[in-house]
Order: structure tokens, then sequence, then C-alpha cells
């Protein structure tokens, strides 16, 4: 059906539509150039009839309101019956839509109360969730946002905004709900610890997101919030004990936690290192005790199996060839040529290297060719045939390691994650709890991230997915050596998406100069999350010193006068800390026993974390010592996590660690004919300490 212009008219119109027809669910405009179909979902079902001089037109207007199309020339006599035609047809096809419009409004519309009615934090799963219904709810109509709400008008104002998204008012609505809360436990928050907690800590204690990342830098006060985060959900009623897991990374860190949510909270909550839940799921799905390997928890039977195992591969010609090439250009730690094989073997130091080796295997969970995929993949070309021969060398270590396990029904804390792992993801074992929360979360793991992220995942009966709370400091990631990627903590926003990130913005631990200094090193890394970390303690004087390595023992005297020891005080603390065991002071044992007034103790920085003490001095501050050079240029380096580009990123973190270990005052103690890079950059960049070192220029010749 069709109604078209006279030629006399066509010609007059000059190019515009001269011809209009109805097609199956479309209108057809046609001018002498050209043909425009107009679906009945762009069109808003009216249609104005003009009358000219001569001849008629007809106006159609799109379903959005911001276009509108003309046919002109038609037979004046024809029009209004032609649109009354294109009306009915209209009408027709939307008269189905619309009964499908109103059978789905009732929903759509409860679906928004009821998101809208929560008296809670509202979670962005949440909210994606009805937003997705809603658009497919209105998908399956058939009916375009515009016409749905010019047939309902009413119940569509309410509709529309939450199918564009309505992320303002959640944002809002949530603020809101934040300040209530904290007024309504305000008391509580007063009372929990010794002293009340701050804003930022009852902030990041409330926020019920779907993942939840507290960045606590040093002394903020992350164990305070982890315990009153699970205090208030219990207290609230939105958990019971038995639905909360707090995952730690050693047993005495686990201890430590479940004694202070006994003696804080409930004695119920579930305290787990990674090992001890890998255990538990096993357990639950296989109905007995994970046989672990001796050789994951017995030095001793792993420098005799490892022994073994080299004797016999260095049997075969081969194998002892693969090993003399090696040899002949880069050296092996414990490996000396003038031993015989018996006794390199027995060597402690092959022994540890080869063991690190199989670990770091184990955790990539990859094969052979996968790796030395990784390998090509690798910057630094120089180093590239240095991994390959350190992969043919300890591949048949792996693959003998594999099958010792597999012939004793055995398994190791690797695969003891990662079967855990895949039972969880299959729904062999479905978690009981709601809110899984982990400390020191920038130590974490491609393999236990995995762990953690199939928990969050799990999904009981019309139970939400779990919430996940990690409380971690990407200032302080820095155990790369062991498996951690600080980028699961810098890209938790981009992994996780519905997350929110808080900052415990005050730190109890180190006055205000110490922070001017370890705040400002630490970001000289753009890689590292900005944050703004203020010291509760303000002072004016200098808090951290430039000293020259020979004068250490004369600043021990002068701090020994300054707080002599009397009946009723206690020592101060004094930690001497070292980049390794190589910087412990010989004459450590004469000084404890010298000065008691000062509770002097040695440690590593790495050794010192989650420590404090009054008084720290960093010792041997200097040129190859630290930042420590990077030794990882073999296997090990390609096998653990090195996506940073920021030179010497985890040395930096590692002296910001041991910067932020004092509470009073720190010396940074160097030997001025070789300062490090640090020191350098502290004195060049003009920070606020005190130089007592006169660097001195090596000449050379």
């Amino acid at each position: 059906m069709r109604l078209t212009a006279g030629w006399l008219a066509q010609w007059l119109v000059q190019g515009d539509y001269c011809s209009i027809a109805l097609g199956e669910n479309c209108l057809i405009l046609d001018s002498q150039s050209e043909t425009e179909e107009i679906p009945f979902d762009d069109w808003d079902g009216a249609i104005a009839v003009h009358r000219g001089v001569v001849w008629g037109s007809l106006e159609i207007t799109s379903a959005d309101q911001d276009y509108c199309w003309i046919v002109h020339g038609l037979p004046w006599a024809q029009c209004k019956q032609f649109a009354s035609i294109l009306l009915d047809a209209y009408r027709s096809w939307a008269q189905g839509r619309v009964e499908k419009l109103d059978a789905v409004l009732p929903d759509m519309l409860q679906r928004i109360d009821n998101f809208m009615g929560q008296s809670t934090y509202l979670r962005q799963s949440d909210h994606h969730s009805l937003h997705q219904y809603l658009q497919q709810s209105l998908a399956m109509t058939g009916l375009t946002h515009e016409l749905a709400a010019s047939f309902r008008p009413m119940a569509f104002e309410r509709v529309e905004p939450w199918l564009e998204d309505n992320t303002d008012w959640v944002e809002g609505t949530n603020q809101q709900w934040l300040r209530q809360e904290a007024d309504k436990w305000s008391s509580w928050f007063d009372k929990f610890e010794s002293s009340p907690l701050n804003d930022s800590q009852r902030e990041a204690v409330l926020i019920n997101q779907d993942h939840n990342l507290v960045l606590a830098g040093a002394g903020t006060g992350k164990t305070s919030v982890l315990v009153a985060r699970a205090g208030y959900l219990i207290a609230n009623q939105v958990a019971q004990p038995e639905e909360i897991l707090m995952l730690a990374f050693g047993r005495k860190a686990a201890e430590e936690m479940s004694e202070r949510l006994s003696l804080k909270v409930n004695s119920n909550i579930k305290v787990a290192t990674f090992h001890s839940l890998g255990t538990q799921i096993i357990q639950a799905v296989e109905g007995g005790m994970p046989n672990v390997s001796p050789l994951a928890l017995d030095e001793k039977a792993r420098a005799n199996w490892i022994a073994e195992m080299l004797t016999e591969q260095w049997q075969t010609a081969a194998s002892a060839k693969r090993w003399q090439k090696h040899l002949t250009q880069w050296r092996i730690p414990g490996f000396k040529a003038d031993n015989s094989l018996e006794k390199q073997a027995r060597s402690e130091q092959l022994a540890a290297w080869i063991w690190r080796h199989i670990e770091l295997i184990g955790q990539r969970g990859a094969n052979k060719s996968e790796l030395s995929q990784s390998i090509e993949e690798s910057e630094g070309k120089a180093s590239k045939p240095k991994m390959k021969s350190e992969l043919a060398l300890l591949w048949p270590c792996y693959r003998a390691y594999e099958q010792y396990l597999k012939a004793n029904k055995q398994i190791d804390f690797n695969s003891m994650i990662q079967k855990a792992t895949a039972y969880v993801a299959e729904g062999k074992f479905v978690p009981e709890w709601r809110f899984v929360m982990v400390d020191e979360y920038q130590d974490i793991s491609p393999h236990r991230l995995a762990l953690i992220e199939a928990l969050c995942q799990a999904k009981k009966s019309d139970m939400p997915h779990p919430t996940l709370f990690a409380v971690g400091d990407d200032w302080q990631a820095i155990y790369r050596f062991a498996g951690a990627d600080v980028n699961l903590t810098t890209g938790f926003e981009a992994r996780f998406g519905s997350s929110h990130i808080t900052e415990l913005g005050t730190t109890y631990r180190f006055n205000s100069m110490i922070g001017e200094v370890a705040n400002v090193f630490i970001q000289q890394n753009p890689q590292q999350l900005k944050k703004n970390l203020t010291s509760f303690k303000k002072q004016k004087r200098k808090a951290v010193t430039l000293l020259c390595q020979d004068l250490l023992e004369q600043e021990l005297v002068q701090l020994a006068s300054q707080n002599s020891k009397s009946a009723d005080s206690s020592p101060v603390s004094v930690l001497l800390l070292g980049r390794n065991n190589n910087q412990r002071p010989e004459k450590l044992k004469a000084w404890q026993k010298q000065w008691p007034q000062l509770a002097l103790n040695f440690m590593t920085c790495h050794a010192s974390k989650g420590r404090e003490a009054d008084y720290v001095f960093v010792l041997d501050v200097n040129k190859g010592v630290f930042p420590a050079p990077d030794r990882e240029t073999g296997l090990a380096g390609c096998l653990q996590a090195r996506n940073e580009h920021f030179t010497d990123a985890e040395e930096r973190r590692l002296f910001y660690v041991a910067l932020t270990r004092a509470k009073k005052h720190v010396w940074v103690c160097a030997d001025p004919e070789k300062t490090s890079p640090f020191v350098n950059e502290l004195i060049d960049e003009k920070y606020p300490v005190m130089n007592k070192i006169k660097r001195v220029k090596v000449t050379k010749g």
C-alpha cells in the first residue's frame, strides 16, 4: 500500500520525499534519488497531516523526538485516510508489545523498589544485576526506551533512570548510609579498642562492596580494622561467626589473629593459613587428611632426596654433560669444580637452589614448553641462554619430584592449594563463609589469589557471592622472591571491577618528620598507589639522620646515655637492620651486655616487616649492598613476577619498610666512599634529613 505524489508535484519538491508506503512493521519513504526505511521502533506512532494550496503532506517524528521526516506533494483527498491506515497498522504492531510490557512492568518496578529499599550498603553486583535485568526485560517486549515511555509514561518515569545506570543515586545513597551508620555505631567504635577508631578506619569497617581493598600503611592499625570489621558484622547481625573466614600467611600471624578475635569478638570465627585452609577443603571432599610430603616439611629429608636424585641423574652421561656444559659458562651456588660429584650432591647451597626452583616451577603450574615460551618473551636478551640452560638442568629435577609425589601418593603445599582451588571451582566444596578476609594482601601470589577468587565466586542457593575484604599495603610488598606479585594489589580495581579501595590515612607509629622522608621516597615510583599518609605524632625536629657507618658505636653510646635505665623504667627498643645477615655487627653481643638500657636487636629488613622499635639503625646502605643488585638473571628471574619497570622498585619498598620501623628516630648508615643510590637521593633531592655523611669521590687510578 503506497501513496505517491503526482509527476508535477515530484518535480516541484526537487529531491524531498514524495512517496510513502506501508511495509512489514515499517514505513518506506522514497524520493527521486533514495529510499529510506523507518522501523516502527524508530517512529513515535503519530502522523501530522498538513494541507497546502494544492497538495497535502505527512509529517512523521522519530521515537526520541530528535528527527522528523516529511513527505510532500501527496494527493490531499487521500492523505487522511492513508494516515489512518498507517496508524492502525502501528497500533496493531504496538498492542502485542504493550501487552508484553504490561506483563513485565510490575516485576521491574518491584525489583527497583527492593534495591532502593535496602537498609545496607548497596553493592555493585546488585546494582549491575538490577540494570541487566531491566535491560533484558525491556528487550523482551521489543520496544525501545522511548516507545515504552510513551506507552506507559508514569511507570517508566521510575524505570528509565535505572536503564541509564543511575550511578550517582547509588553513590549518594551509599554516602548517606555511611554517615548514618557511623553515627549509629559511634559509641561502639569509640570503645572497641583502647583508642577510638578514626574516620578512615570506621569507613573501612562499614563499607561492604563486593571486593574491598583497605590500603593500610605502616602503623595505621590494620589489625584493629580487621578485628573491628569482624566484630561489626557480628554485632550488627549481618553475619554469624561461622560465616567469617580470616586468612593469614603464616602460622604465627594466624595464631595471633585468632587469639585477638577470641578475646575481642568471637572464638568461632575461622582463622586459617592458606595451607590449613587447603587441608580443610581437601579433607572435606576426599574424606581424609591430605598426605603432605615430608620433603615439604622436613629440611633433612628434602636434602637427602635431592642428593639421591642428583646422584642418580649424574650417572646418566647426557645429564652429567648438561651440568658440565652449564658450569663452563655460569656458576651454580654450592657447586665447586674441585669436589667430587658425591660431595657436590650433599651441598646445602645447591640443595637450596634446586628446591627454590622446584617450588617456583610448581607455583607457575606450567609445562616445559610454556616455560620455554616465557623465556623467549622475557626481557634481557643476554640472560636467555642462561635461563634455557638452567631449565634444561632443573626440569628433570622437577619431573623427578612430581614422580616422587605421585609414587608415594603425596602432595606439597603448591599442589594442595591448586587442588583445593579446583574443588571449590568445580562445586565439590561449597564454602559456608559469606565474608572472606585476607591479611597482608600485598604478599598475595597468583595461585593463592586463585583460591580466594574461587571462594568469592562460589554461590550457595539464593545467597549472594561472598564478599572479599583484603587489607594490605603495596608500599610494603617485599616478598617477590616467595612468589608474591605486587601488581595483584596495585591492579586490584582493574582486576575485580566491583570494588572499593579505602585508605587508612593516619599512622600512629612514626612521627611526621620520618613520614616526610619515607612517604616521599616510596612514591617516587609512579607505579605505587598514591595515598596521603599523615602522622598522628607531629614534630618539627628532623628524625632521619644520615650517618657514617664508622660512627655507629659512638651514636649508640650517646643513645644509651640519653636513656639511662632507672629501676622503674623499661629499656628503649633499638633495631639494627641489615639488607641481609652479612650486616650483623660483630660486637652485637658485647653491646647488648654493655647497654642494658637499650633493648638492642639485629634482624634483616625482610624479617623486620611487622615489627617496630623506638629507634632504628639501617646498616651498610652502600652501593652494591642496598639496593641489592638484581642477581635473578637466570630461570628464577623468569619464574617470578617481573613486570615492574621502575629501577630497584622492590628494593625501594624494602628501604621504606626499614625506615618505617622506627617510632622516634632512624639512622641510615653508609660508607662515605661508596654511598648507596638511596643515600645519594636523600642528599641530592634535599629530603628533610640530618646529613652527617661527607661523601668522598673515589678517583680512578
